[in-house]
This record gives C-alpha cells, sequence and structure tokens, in this order.
C-alpha cells in the first residue's frame, strides 16, 4: 500500500509543475513508485538536475563588468525554491540528496572558450548554495568530477540517426540549431556543417541517457529523478537508447535560471 508521504508529495510536485508551465509534463507514476520505495526501505530519494555551462555566460560575463553577479532568477533559485522543495520533501519525512551537475556543450562551437570564465560562474552558484545554507546538495562538473573526460557521442546513433529519431523530430530540432548558430552564437557555418554537429549532438544525448540508466550510472542502481533547468522537451533524445528515461522527470523548477534576457 502507498505511503501517505508519497500521496502527499506527490500532489505538491504536481501541483507545482502546474505552476510552473501550466502545459507542461506530467509526472509520471514511475516517479510515485521511485519515492515509496525510498520511504519504505529509509533510503533517500536522489535528484539530479544539470546546470548548462552555456556560451550565453561568455556575453553575461562581459555585460556584468568582467564578473558574474547573481541574477534576481538565481537568487530566488537558490535561496527561496530549492530550499522550499527540500523543505517539503523534509517535513513529509523523507530525505533528500541532490546533486547539480554543471555541463558544458557537446559541441565546440557552443563552449566557453576562457576556462577561468567557467570557473568564476561555478564559484559564483557554490556560494549561492553556501548562502543559503542548504546541507542537501552537491555541485559537481559533468565531465571533470564525473566523466573523468568528454561526453563521447554512442557511433551506433551518429551513423544511423533515422533508425532511431522521427525525420520530423530531427528537422525541429534542426530549425532551433540553426537558428542559435546564426542568430545567437553569430557563427560562419554551412548547412552540412550544422548539421552535420547535430547529429553528434543527437548522439552524444543518447549516450548521456544510456549511461544514467545504465549499471554504471553514477546513481545507484540508476535510481534517481531528474528536476531540469531546461524544458522537459530538451530531453527527448536522451530516450534514444534508454525509453523510460523520460519518466525520471520532475519539471518543477523555473527553466533557464541563467539567462539574464527571461528575467
Amino acid at each position: 500500500m502507498q505511503q501517505y508521504q508519497t500521496r502527499n508529495i506527490m500532489k505538491w510536485l504536481r501541483d507545482r509543475a502546474r505552476t510552473i508551465r501550466p502545459n507542461n509534463l506530467k509526472i509520471n507514476e514511475w516517479v510515485e513508485e521511485y519515492i515509496d520505495q525510498c520511504i519504505l526501505n529509509g533510503k533517500p530519494v536522489e535528484i539530479l538536475t544539470q546546470f548548462c555551462l552555456s556560451k550565453d555566460l561568455e556575453v553575461r560575463y562581459q555585460v556584468q563588468g568582467d564578473r558574474f553577479v547573481p541574477i534576481k532568477a538565481e537568487n530566488k533559485l537558490f535561496i527561496e525554491e530549492i530550499p522550499l522543495i527540500l523543505g517539503y520533501f523534509k517535513s513529509s519525512g523523507i530525505s533528500v540528496n541532490w546533486c547539480i551537475t554543471l555541463n558544458r556543450s557537446y559541441l565546440d562551437s557552443g563552449r566557453i572558450v576562457d576556462i577561468d570564465i567557467e570557473n568564476q560562474y561555478q564559484s559564483m552558484i557554490q556560494s549561492l548554495i553556501e548562502k543559503s545554507g542548504i546541507s542537501d546538495i552537491l555541485l559537481m562538473n559533468w565531465e571533470d568530477d564525473l566523466l573523468k573526460g568528454r561526453p563521447k557521442p554512442n557511433s551506433l546513433v551518429q551513423n544511423n540517426v533515422f533508425e532511431f529519431i522521427s525525420d520530423t523530430a530531427f528537422q525541429i530540432d534542426l530549425e532551433r540549431h540553426t537558428a542559435w548558430v546564426r542568430n545567437d552564437a553569430k557563427l560562419v557555418q554551412t548547412d552540412a556543417q550544422i548539421e552535420e554537429d547535430l547529429r553528434f549532438q543527437i548522439a552524444c544525448e543518447a549516450e548521456e541517457g544510456r549511461l544514467l540508466m545504465s549499471n554504471t550510472s553514477p546513481f545507484s542502481n540508476a535510481q534517481f529523478i531528474l528536476v531540469p533547468f531546461e524544458l522537459p522537451e530538451r530531453y527527448v533524445f536522451f530516450k534514444t537508447l534508454a525509453p523510460d528515461f523520460q519518466k525520471r522527470i520532475v519539471p518543477i523548477l523555473k527553466p533557464y535560471p541563467w539567462r539574464m534576457d527571461v528575467e
């Protein structure tokens, strides 16, 4: 029989997801079962959140005077929203381990050039965590601390992309990526180069989804929930080799807290 704490926390999570976005991804029943098992076995709920080290941060660094100053969304995230979520779990008698990973772009064109800019941003986020008094959050660099190297694409997906995803899904992401390359990043790339990069990125996302759900996952027995800082749709290719991946997504935080243009 389902624990009463599970019923309470799931109602709260689903209500919160609807306030974040009216047409938000519905939280899957897998999350209920996972939280219920954590309660029954006296184990903490493992939460993963991936924080994008976007190339946009280079522009922000310059705008803020060659430094990083927390913007309103970041302050609210670490001082109010994450403590609120952790507090509700705690009041329900549920312990949580929350891992935030700083993830670089898979593509050379999307990476921050100056490692010092990246390090300064990580230091700013760490200072916000410390300021909040949160003790249940671990901030890590995905490549340096966990992978011990750069992400690699799944070669089978990269070489046979349309055997794994639909042409429609590819075209939608191609339009998005092309707009980023030409309008946001102001890069000079041919259509063929853009498409090649997208195939590489999709193959990397497919491999990352497979890794997270495998027996070599950084999470014990691949048991965790994903609380994204991006729209759930951005994780569509993570399920390419791990069909159950999207069942883990719990979209309860406002997307893209690092962007100055969404303040």
